[in-house]
């Protein structure tokens, strides 16, 4: 069992990690039981292996967030009408979690299969995003299950021979299979997650389908600033035209905190830089905006 000592420095880390929305949801009103699974850093041997066998190279942000935790599991409760109630829940699986979604099926195949479904010209988005094949155009890998309410989706395009070097992107794929853009790296999605907190099929305020009334009440409870955010980004997005340079913008285009994963990522084993030497000084004639947060703190942006 870990000591207390150490327990702390864990939950600094993860506080750290996420931008501190532990605390934040801690402070809200009827929330409760605010629930973080300590996992322990993922060994570079095992992401190898992935990759080898996968024949994907994983991009250095998520590569630096394996290597300090495999996987991520938050959840959050709330007391309701006396009782406790599970609201939250924010999950990125661990590296062996990420598996092939799917595989294109043989002719020989007597069972139909998601690549059947797929079509041979490819599908643009409102934003100008090239939607994801399920066959051996792309390999698609689930990085969160979303409780069955859809998948969060790794997705790597142009694959020739079985190999790609383009980076992946962030995809969600619904119950009905369409597929809707999230971010174009995981940076940026996990801000996205971390922003939203992990609110109920927060995913579909980007698809077609939007939120459903329960989702909104939820948000209009406890981010209700983040609900008017995205309403508004989403508006000033369907009112733009896709050929403009404006028009040509992802669901990531919001105010959200900065995050500098070389120094956020950097393993629960890492010792012995001081905080002197952490510090970076601005260069000569700039100034740092205040009201932009730093890493591993919650700006003005960051999760309400």
């Amino acid at each position: 069992m870990a000591s207390l000592s150490e327990q702390s420095r864990v939950r600094e880390l993860f506080d750290s990690m996420t931008l501190g929305v532990v605390r934040s949801l801690e402070k809200k009103p009827g929330v409760t039981d605010v629930r973080l699974l300590d996992r322990q850093p993922a060994e570079k041997h095992i992401i190898f292996t992935w990759e080898q066998k996968n024949m994907c190279i994983l991009p250095e942000d998520l590569k630096s967030f394996y290597l300090t935790t495999n996987g991520l599991l938050i959840q959050w409760s709330i007391k309701f009408d006396g009782s406790v109630l599970p609201l939250g829940k924010m999950e990125l699986n661990p590296v062996a979690g990420m598996v092939l979604l799917s595989k294109a099926s043989s002719i020989s195949d007597d069972k139909p299969s998601l690549a059947d479904l797929d079509t041979d010209s490819d599908e643009e988005d409102d934003q100008g995003h090239i939607k994801p094949h399920f066959d051996s155009r792309c390999k698609v890998f689930e990085l969160d299950p979303c409780d069955g309410h859809g998948k969060v989706c790794l997705v790597y395009k142009d694959i020739k021979a079985g190999v790609t070097n383009s980076q992946p992107e962030i995809w969600f794929l619904d119950r009905s299979l369409e597929w809707s853009f999230l971010a174009s790296c995981f940076t940026d999605y996990f801000r996205m997650m971390i922003v939203h907190l992990g609110l109920p099929l927060w995913q579909y305020l980007f698809t077609a389908t939007g939120l459903s009334p329960e989702t909104k009440q939820w948000f209009n409870l406890y981010a209700p600033t983040r609900l008017a955010i995205d309403m508004a980004n989403v508006d000033q997005q369907v009112q733009q035209k896709p050929s403009t340079p404006e028009g040509n913008q992802s669901a990531t285009n919001l105010p959200f905190n900065a995050l500098d994963v070389n120094r956020l990522f950097k393993g629960k084993t890492d010792k012995g830089k001081s905080k002197q030497s952490q510090v970076k000084k601005p260069p000569v004639g700039k100034t740092q905006n205040p009201s932009q947060g730093r890493p591993g703190q919650p700006g003005r942006s960051g999760p309400r």
